[in-house]
């Protein structure tokens, strides 16, 4: 037979395939990508003595496949000529070692055939449908439909197929959600770490890659699965590794991969935002870096970029939008076709009102006076108004500057920038002669309502992050504020539990409730022939459904991160996640799903949770 010999040299690695039919060597040269074409002298004697390669005996179908491509003669030792040919070609050094990656040929059934493999489209024919399409799912695309079609060209070993059977076998009766399996080309990877062009979408998706397989070791359902493959895997790749050594460099790889990448969900990276600035300015020259690593590694660059941004923002604020705001003012009629107003002068604004109220009030006309862009000074004691998230684009806060003389604060009649939360009341109040001991009583009480209020700001800091949680709540030591909070019988320690898994836990609780006794109902009135279980299996980030919901109803939750749930119910649920994840913003969405009894129980159970979940919270 013929032998072909395979060099990648990105990878550094040589395979060599003997016992090949003419047929198997046409089909691998159609199917595989290449860039350099060598024949050994030896193909130019064929059985019939002819030096005229093709023209006589057998031969004449490869010499056919070859003569249509450019490719080069070679003579002597053929495993040593290519790879020194290789290291010619690719500048590579003498000394460059090339690893053996042969597997071996035995008890593999022979190739396809040529015409079999042209007839069924597995090598693209013109006119010809590739039967690899309509068997297999449509986003089984790239390196998956790859592997496949190499399996059918050239079908492995009985051990090997066995191996893949079981692995199917088993992933199609797994009840836990899957790992989605990231594909990527490892020749490619390597070719961009070594010219030092990979960049953080590609770590990513290294990183992807070692995530999903330390799933599949940590998950006592799906670890079967993974020992199974580890042969059919080294068949395809030339790589045989123990599982714990796998194990162990992916856990390594991850790591130091997530020590350096800025992955998602971290938040000190956010593009900068002030209002006073178009959002899409800062998104056009942040975006593009910004994500990338963890800000830790550049911490200089990142300070740098913030203090800019600042920079800019005052510059507009001091110096742009007041010529803007002063322009408006002038060209704009009162009382004109808008109702713009030009200039507005309001001394102590809601002075003559409850004080909460009166503040609300005050806030309402300035964000009005601030939308319509006119001019104006607005003067309160309402310190209150501070702290409410006003609507305002426009709007500086100034407060009246002081100097201490003496032991006594006087006003020096000039406008500061910021807040003043505190009055000369007191000290006026002396100047005006009202009696010392009013003034002193009256200090007194203010400085004992300030203790309380303060007392009650930290508290309510303290509490409020368990604010959803009902009990009682004790400190451990008294008059000290606690690193613990008990709450009924119940202990959390500083580190409080992720939001998302307690909404996740919340969810699976009120739909089991729900669904169950729904489904109960159902069996009683017969319209169900078995009771059926409620048996809720969660889809985290980066996951899929198993294999097993393929063709089945189910109903499903979709937790959004704004707290958000969306209900639906399918009979491809793989589908509709993917959907899902297809749209801005929800690449990371978690779902929870139950597998339930035809079409119909789905839409009524889609139906009852919609309705309920709100009453459950």
């Amino acid at each position: 037979g013929y032998c072909m010999i395979s060099v990648l040299e990105t990878m550094k690695t040589f395979s060599v395939e003997d016992g090949l039919t003419e047929e198997a060597i046409v089909i691998k040269l159609r199917t595989c990508q290449f860039h350099h074409l060598f024949l050994h002298a030896s193909l130019r004697h064929n059985s019939s003595g002819t030096t005229r390669w093709g023209e006589f005996g057998e031969g004449g179908l490869l010499w056919a496949e070859c003569n249509g491509q450019h490719f080069e003669w070679f003579d002597g030792s053929p495993i040593s000529e290519i790879l020194c040919k290789v290291r010619e070609l690719y500048g590579l050094e003498e000394e460059a070692m090339f690893r053996n990656v042969t597997i071996s040929s035995d008890k593999r059934p022979r190739p396809l055939y040529l015409g079999a493999a042209t007839q069924i489209g597995a090598i693209p024919t013109e006119g010809i449908p590739s039967l690899l399409k309509v068997l297999l799912p449509s986003n089984c695309v790239g390196l998956s439909a790859v592997f496949i079609r190499d399996l059918l060209l050239n079908p492995p070993s009985y051990v090997i197929a066995s191996a893949i059977q079981e692995a199917c076998k088993l992933m199609s009766t797994v009840t836990c959600s899957i790992p989605e399996f990231t594909c990527v080309s490892g020749t490619k990877l390597v070719k961009l770490l070594e010219s030092k062009e990979m960049n953080h979408i590609e770590f990513c998706r290294i990183k992807n890659v070692v995530d999903e397989i330390l799933l599949l070791y940590r998950n006592a359902e799906l670890y079967p699965i993974l020992q199974v493959l580890l042969d059919p895997t080294w068949v395809a790749t030339g790589l045989k590794i123990d599982c714990e050594n796998l194990v162990h460099e992916c856990e390594s790889i991850s790591h130091r991969i997530g020590a350096v990448i800025s992955l998602e969900g971290e938040k000190d990276q956010k593009i900068s935002s002030f209002t006073v600035i178009p959002s899409d300015f800062f998104e056009d020259m942040e975006s593009s870096w910004k994500g990338r690593v963890k800000r830790i590694h550049a911490e200089n660059y990142f300070a740098e970029v913030d203090r800019a941004a600042e920079a800019l923002s005052l510059a507009v604020t001091e110096d742009f939008l007041p010529i803007v705001l002063r322009v408006k003012a002038v060209v704009s009629p009162i009382g004109g076709p808008k109702g713009e107003i030009s200039t507005v002068l309001v001394d102590e604004i809601c002075r003559g009102t409850e004080t909460s109220k009166g503040t609300c009030i005050a806030a309402s006309i300035i964000e009005t006076l601030d939308e319509i862009g006119c001019l104006g000074i607005i003067s309160t004691h309402l310190h209150g108004i501070f702290d409410l998230a006003l609507a305002t684009k426009n709007t500086v806060c100034k407060a009246m500057g002081t100097e201490i003389v003496g032991i006594q604060t006087k006003p020096t009649w000039k406008l500061i920038d910021g807040i003043c939360r505190e009055s000369l009341a007191f000290e006026t109040a002396r100047n005006e002669g009202i009696p010392e001991k009013l003034i002193r009583r009256a200090e007194e009480i203010y400085h004992s309502m300030s203790e309380k209020n303060h007392v009650l700001l930290e508290t309510d800091r303290t509490v409020s992050p368990l604010g959803s949680y009902a009990g009682t709540v004790s400190f451990d030591n008294a008059g000290d504020w606690p690193g613990r909070i008990n709450i009924g019988p119940l202990s959390f320690g500083s580190e409080m539990p992720n939001p998302m898994e307690k909404l996740q836990q919340d969810v699976e609780n009120a739909v089991t409730v729900i669904c169950q006794k729904k489904l109960i109902e159902l069996y009683k009135q017969k319209s169900l022939s078995v009771l059926a279980e409620v048996t809720c299996v969660p889809i985290g980030p980066r996951e899929q459904p198993p294999p097993s919901t393929v063709g089945s109803s189910s109903v499903y939750i979709l937790l959004r991160y704004d707290r958000k749930l969306y209900v639906g119910q399918t009979d491809d649920l793989t589908g509709r996640v993917h959907a899902h994840r297809s749209k801005e913003g929800m690449q990371s969405a978690s779902f929870i799903y139950f597998v339930v009894p035809g079409k119909s129980v789905a839409s009524e159970l889609e139906t009852l949770l919609i309705n309920q979940l709100p009453l459950h919270g």
